[in-house]
């Protein structure tokens, strides 16, 4: 036997040996993007990430004032402070870019012109042409004699505020935005890109000042601060919870010696989880680590269990490996959800606790021979009769009842991340300056060519017309060469119909010429304008994006043809996980008691899960008699519940059978208020997902953990009659 022992040890450092060189020459970065947490690998939601990451290297960086030339020169000094080798501006050459659409001025109409010629309104045309010639603050790159109608300009403007740098007069203030983008590689590494994120707000920092105030917006920023917000709070928890477990011992057990074998089985199983995690996936989610803390909570409960029965193994080793199994059973059930996050939390927590389980089985016996200490102080409980427990059981199960029937549920996307005031007020004023409402939609367009894909994208907004909505697409700045001739056509019957008696300001001669002026047969493409924003446009290189902001009725939209509303579709997608995790919960509860019941008795096993099922429902029925919504999060927490809370029946079930049964009392007790004293940590982190997970797991377990001192005697006479 003892040989076996010791091939198993040498096994188990093997594994850790070559699991730690996979990584190191295979590392994996942190992930910091919300949806990726949440959505699985499907096409459907790999759309979804691509649409909501298609800014997510840009930086909008605002400036306000109230005088406009010294604005501007604020902007040009910031501008030559930045590194241009990270942050590479995305405003356009205008003058580069106007004498581009200056030579195809004749192929350019704007898309409401467009509609308006085709239809032959040529009433309304000349009326906004009038506007347009009279407005005394107007500009016109094109003489009047070669563009009567202003039609140039017309285009110009459709174009949107986003295409050209310029100032921006708004609620009594000069504003003017400039956009960066970070190099590729760096808004791909969230370390690197926290570090030149934080380099350019020191920046913005040093930079602004009394009369000048500058705004940042943008993925990149958000990002920032999560995740410096994120390793805050997990080194505050780490710490925290190390106290935490550091006084628990010294007051238990009057030594601190135990502490070393228990650090460093918490580190080895910490160590082992990212290291698992790393070879199965690209790449480990932020969120992972923070509730990866919880590991310090739950891990400790073996060791504790070992010390607290005077380190004799086999008195506990039952216990220890039913509570191993029935926890990693609850995070299986977290795997099969097929999001991404909790795969890697289920993963991360499986092969930390396995780890812990091993270590504590093979190495303590060997390396705790030394370590004496007190025993536990005995734990008593207030003895109530059967009838009063009962009874406290039963007011338990109708609250949850009623509870449940309470439920309301939360499947909004934004209610999962929080932002900053400071950054949910710069989004704000820049989507004020754009003019957005913030209710986007997408729709996907493929096509073999860039001409196919603008000719379709053309088709698509032509068929929603007349609704209430902005249209922003790759065919907006770049015409489609049949859109193109089309124009010369609707523009020389304009000419036809309307010049006379519209450009009488004009001689007959310049009429003359612009009614038999031959158009020049060559057509402006993606390829000969040299404007950024088109990039953003591709998501492939078959594949562009139309961006609508506003409403707009789908069924306009062609046959085949589908739009993507990221808000609503990810909130979807988030409420099909929700019913699906709920429709599990039933199964997973029923396979833990049929595994119980080949242990034990079914009357053992019924009273053994009962504790960890009821307090899972009671903690969501708690929400539900406080009008708390409930959230998908929140569901998740009901399987944790079951798989943590089940240790505390196992070992206090069991723990009749041996000398210790007082200690095992206190141990029960220890590892409950370290699990609950880590997951309360959780509930007061600053992402809203993961807070939600501690809430509800802080106080279901404690629900659980005196239901099962109701629910479950541990006198001998009591547990030999159920076994």
């Amino acid at each position: 036997m003892k040989k076996i022992i010791w091939i198993l040890r040498i096994l188990f450092v093997v594994v850790m040996a070559a699991l730690t060189a996979f990584v190191a020459m295979h590392q994996k970065p942190a992930q910091t993007n919300i949806l990726k947490a949440i959505l699985t690998n499907s096409q459907h939601d790999e759309n979804l990430i691509r649409l909501s990451n298609r800014q997510s290297g840009r930086i909008n960086i605002i400036f306000e004032d109230d005088d406009a030339q010294r604005l501007g020169d604020n902007v040009r000094i910031f501008k030559d402070k930045l590194d241009k080798n990270v942050f590479r501006p995305s405003n356009v050459d205008v003058k580069k870019v106007l004498d581009t659409y200056m030579f195809f001025e004749h192929n350019l109409l704007s898309e409401h012109t467009h509609r308006l010629l085709k239809d032959k309104d040529f009433v309304t045309v000349k009326l906004q042409s009038y506007d347009r010639l009279y407005n005394p603050v107007g500009y016109n790159p094109v003489p009047v004699e070669y563009d009567p109608f202003l039609l140039f300009i017309d285009y110009l403007q459709g174009l949107g505020s986003e295409s050209f740098s310029g100032q921006i007069e708004f609620d009594g203030k000069i504003y003017e935005i400039f956009s960066v983008k970070i190099r590729d590689d760096l808004a791909l590494s969230p370390t690197l890109l926290n570090v030149e994120v934080k380099k350019l707000i020191d920046l913005k920092d040093s930079f602004a000042n009394e009369k000048t105030k500058i705004y940042l917006s943008g993925a990149p920023v958000h990002t920032y601060y999560a995740s410096s917000k994120s390793i805050n709070e997990i080194n505050i928890i780490c710490i925290l919870s190390s106290l935490f477990i550091i006084v628990l011992c010294r007051f238990y057990f009057k030594s601190f010696k135990i502490l070393v074998p228990i650090f460093l089985s918490l580190a080895l199983g910490m160590g082992c989880g990212y290291l698992v995690t790393s070879v199965f996936f690209d790449s480990i989610h932020i969120l992972t680590f923070v509730f990866s803390t919880t590991l310090i909570g739950i891990c400790v409960d073996y060791s504790l269990h070992y010390f607290a029965h005077n380190r004799d193994l086999k008195s506990i080793i039952k216990s220890l490996t039913e509570s191993l199994l029935t926890t990693v059973c609850a995070f299986v059930v977290l795997f099969a959800s097929g999001i991404t996050l909790l795969k890697q939390i289920s993963l991360f927590t499986i092969s930390g606790l396995v780890t812990v389980y091993l270590f504590v089985v093979l190495f303590y016996p060997l390396i705790c021979k030394k370590i004496n200490f007190e025993h536990l102080q005995t734990i008593s409980y207030p003895v109530l009769s059967a009838k009063v427990r009962y009874s406290i059981i039963v007011l338990c199960f109708f609250a949850t009842v009623t509870g449940l029937f309470r439920v309301n549920f939360n499947d909004d996307i934004k209610d999962m991340y929080v932002p900053p005031k400071n950054l949910a007020a710069a989004e704000k004023l820049y989507n004020d300056l754009q003019g957005n409402n913030f209710n986007y939609s997408f729709i996907l367009v493929k096509g073999r060519n860039n001409q196919e894909l603008l000719e379709k994208e053309e088709t698509i907004i032509d068929a929603l017309k007349g609704k209430d909505f902005n249209a922003y697409s790759l065919s907006r700045f770049v015409p489609s060469i049949k859109r193109q001739k089309e124009n010369q056509w609707l523009r020389k019957e304009l000419y036809k119909k309307e010049l006379n008696s519209y450009a009488y300001f004009l001689p007959e001669s310049a009429r003359n010429k612009l009614l038999h002026m031959k158009y020049p047969r060559e057509f402006l493409t993606v390829e000969k304008l040299n404007l950024p924003i088109l990039k953003e446009f591709f998501i492939d290189k078959n594949t562009t994006v139309i961006i609508i902001n506003g409403n707009f009725d789908k069924r306009f939209l062609p046959s085949g043809v589908n739009a993507i509303d990221l808000k609503n579709d990810i909130s979807h997608r988030v409420s099909v996980f929700r019913t699906t995790c709920i429709k599990l919960f039933a199964p997973a509860a029923l396979i833990l008691y049929l595994i119980l019941c080949f242990i034990y008795s079914p009357k053992a096993a019924f009273k053994i899960t009962l504790p960890s099922i009821l307090g899972g429902l009671f903690s969501i029925a708690l929400l539900g008699l406080f009008n708390q919504c409930v959230n998908l999060f929140h569901i998740l927490a009901m399987f944790l519940i079951i798989g943590f809370s089940m240790d505390y029946s196992i070992f206090r079930f069991n723990g009749s059978k041996n000398t210790h049964l007082s200690n095992t009392e206190s141990a029960v007790l220890i590892s409950c208020a370290t699990s609950v004293f880590s997951f309360f940590l959780l509930s007061m982190t600053s992402f809203k997902l993961i807070s939600s997970l501690g809430f509800v797991l802080a106080f279901g377990l404690v629900s659980s953990y005196i239901l099962s001192v109701l629910l479950i005697s541990t006198t001998a006479e009591e547990q030999t009659d159920n076994m």
